[in-house]
């Protein structure tokens, strides 16, 4: 198990960098919509961000998770934004999650403690905006194969994440505090699968928008 877990981190992070590779490419490719390129920018921080933070933990290993109590909030954010781009609706559950993240740090789990609630919050908030957005593309006769639409596969990405992830996050805090060899073992190997996942759908969801802008 420890090798496999090995093997999951660095072609997670392998995964990572070419992802960051492929913003970077997308954003000097000079294409004009504004949907994708706010994704490859986003999505090429919150990569760094994570890269520097795994970093980090390898030579100094401390509990951080006020920071994580304020990414994962901004990257559900983000999730949400791409999936359903320049929609009036979106405000409303963004809104809702901001409060939901501000009132559970300030009165119910605290900044010392990873936030659970709000992840599981934003996880199933990200779930029901990414099927609903599917739901709009379901309605629309392009001609084409929904698996070379990148709304497509980014919110299949997303729907592939939270819906694997959002339940162990509801549990983290329980499971570390009561079954952490478990957690160790069978949590982040099957996180790290699902990053995987997540990231290779935001490389062709990129590839397929920018093959598109350049017919």
């Amino acid at each position: 198990m420890m090798t496999l877990r090995i093997l999951l981190q660095v072609i997670t992070h392998l995964v990572q960098l070419t992802t960051i590779a492929t913003c970077i490419v997308y954003l000097l490719s000079g294409t004009h919509d504004r949907q994708y390129r706010f994704l490859a920018a986003g999505w090429a921080v919150v990569l760094l961000f994570d890269l520097s933070m795994v970093l980090i933990g390898y030579f100094h290993p401390v509990k951080n998770h006020w920071v994580y109590n304020i990414a994962f909030p901004l990257i559900q954010l983000l999730s949400m934004t791409v999936t359903v781009f320049g929609q009036y609706w979106l405000r409303y559950p963004a809104l809702a999650l901001i409060g939901f993240v501000i009132w559970n740090l300030a009165a119910v789990q605290g900044a010392t403690t990873l936030n659970t609630y709000s992840i599981a919050m934003g996880g199933i908030m990200i779930l029901v905006v990414a099927c609903i957005r599917l739901s709009q593309l379901a309605k629309i006769d392009t001609g084409e194969s929904l698996f070379t639409d990148p709304d497509f596969l980014f919110c299949a990405g997303c729907i592939v994440y939270w819906g694997i992830m959002t339940p162990f996050y509801a549990m983290y805090n329980f499971l570390w505090e009561n079954f952490s060899n478990f957690l160790s073992s069978y949590f982040f190997t099957i996180s790290l699968g699902a990053t995987i996942a997540l990231n290779y759908l935001v490389i062709k969801a990129l590839r397929c928008k920018l093959r598109t802008a350049r017919k």
